[in-house]
């Protein structure tokens, strides 16, 4: 049963991830860069979800602790023409998971993301994906869907 929301507080899916969970009144938590780095600058509001920093600011390491903290990873960005991740983090994340056979899950439909959750046993989900100037309008649609979707999941 899932019991926390983590991520890595980025702008886009990540915070979308954040904020639904809050919502929804799960726990959250996660890595984040130091300085809680984002790439609107820095984001003291990564605190009150209980973002912890990492030693550096560069992405790359909150983004592997994120995959390796979760017990599954959903991943929303935007697919290219032969259904390939668009965005370095993204890519990074979904390796990370393949890398360390922890279980992740691309752009699913409500129906498919359900099942997934309790066929992995997801207590621990981190939400992934890219970050808003890379995918206008992914914070809304993440959020929306992560809502609507855990609004059903029992």
């Amino acid at each position: 049963m899932l019991k926390i929301i983590i991520s890595g507080g980025q702008t886009g899916a990540d915070r979308a991830g954040l904020e639904a969970a809050s919502v929804l009144k799960f726990q959250t938590g996660g890595f984040c860069p130091k300085g809680y780095l984002t790439e609107s600058g820095k984001d003291i509001s990564l605190k009150k979800f209980g973002l912890k920093q990492v030693r550096t600011p560069k992405y790359e390491e909150r983004t592997i602790k994120n995959v390796l903290s979760g017990d599954g990873t959903v991943i929303f960005c935007r697919l290219g023409h032969y259904a390939e991740i668009i965005g370095d983090g993204s890519k990074l994340t979904f390796e990370t998971a393949v890398k360390n056979n922890k279980p992740v899950i691309v752009n699913p439909s409500k129906r498919k993301f359900l099942k997934w959750l309790t066929e992995n046993d997801i207590e621990v989900l981190n939400v992934a994906g890219n970050r808003e100037s890379q995918y206008p309008g992914i914070f809304k649609k993440t959020k929306i869907f992560l809502i609507k979707a855990l609004s059903e999941y029992e």
